[in-house]
């Protein structure tokens, strides 16, 4: 029987021992800085005036339902074409909200201009994909109407206040 006699570091195995807890410290390591650079916009400081915030918001979605604001709104591509069922003296634009649920970067708001007696178009600056919110209201910000949109979306989605 044959002795190895070469020292540990120049072996195989205690390299490959050792560099498992390196390479899972490494990795952690990673991870820490990618949740640094990219966390969610989804924690809210102060719950007190956020609270009051909302309450606020949804005195103005009533006021879409006293006003019995029905709307629907179609997103093809890069263009949001927003539909009232009736014109209840509307102004010359309705302004659009779109929020993304967790990156708040990618939100984005515009006017949409009217383009005959119940339609509002407005040229979106990206095409989006995916879930996001939307809200819309009038210039003075009295009402305001709101959906979930799963885009691209193929019919129309109804705009509500509840």
């Amino acid at each position: 029987m044959q002795q190895d006699t070469k020292p540990w570091y120049k072996q195989l195995w205690p390299w490959v021992l050792i560099a498992i807890p390196v390479i899972t410290a490494l990795k952690a390591v990673h991870t820490i800085v990618v949740m640094q650079q990219h966390s969610p916009d989804l924690v809210v400081d102060d719950y007190y005036k956020a609270g009051r915030a909302i309450n606020m918001q949804l005195a103005k979605y009533r006021e879409a339902a006293l006003r019995n604001l029905d709307a629907y709104v179609l997103v093809a591509g890069n263009r949001a074409v927003v539909r009232f069922a009736e014109n209840t003296v509307l102004d010359g634009a309705v302004h659009l909200d779109f929020y993304h649920p967790t990156l708040a970067e990618r939100d984005f708001a515009l006017d949409a201009q009217r383009s005959g007696e119940l339609l509002y178009v407005a040229d979106l600056p990206i095409t989006p994909t995916g879930k996001w919110q939307l809200v819309v209201s009038d210039a003075s910000k009295d009402w305001k109407l709101r959906a979930t949109l799963e885009l691209p979306a193929t019919t129309e989605i109804k705009l509500g206040y509840h």
